[in-house]
């Protein structure tokens, strides 16, 4: 999968840039892709969404600001292939969730 089409489509889901705070918008990721690369997209979105939230910075970090420091570069760490602009997105919705 091109990776820089999964990384579009997890700010997509998120809503980062769109909305004033994060929405897991699985329509929005269809609409943008089409259905049948949507749904591809979207399994594997999930996945690596699940995979950040399996970070335990939400109970490690002194603070908002380095949880989110720490679970985006456990997750790039462990996925070099997606883009900043995911794992910001990706982060912005786990301090979210976690603040």
């Amino acid at each position: 999968m091109d990776n820089e089409l999964l990384t579009r489509a997890i700010v997509v889901w998120t809503g980062r840039g769109r909305n004033p705070w994060p929405e897991r918008d699985d329509e929005a990721v269809v609409t943008a892709f089409g259905d049948e690369l949507g749904l591809d997209l979207l399994a594997r979105v999930r996945t690596l969404a699940d995979d950040f939230y399996n970070s335990k910075a939400n109970v490690e970090a002194p603070d908002i600001s380095a949880m989110g420091k720490q679970a985006a570069a456990e997750f790039h760490a462990k996925h070099p292939e997606i883009g900043e602009d995911a794992v910001r997105a990706l982060a912005w919705c786990y301090t979210y969730d976690f603040k």
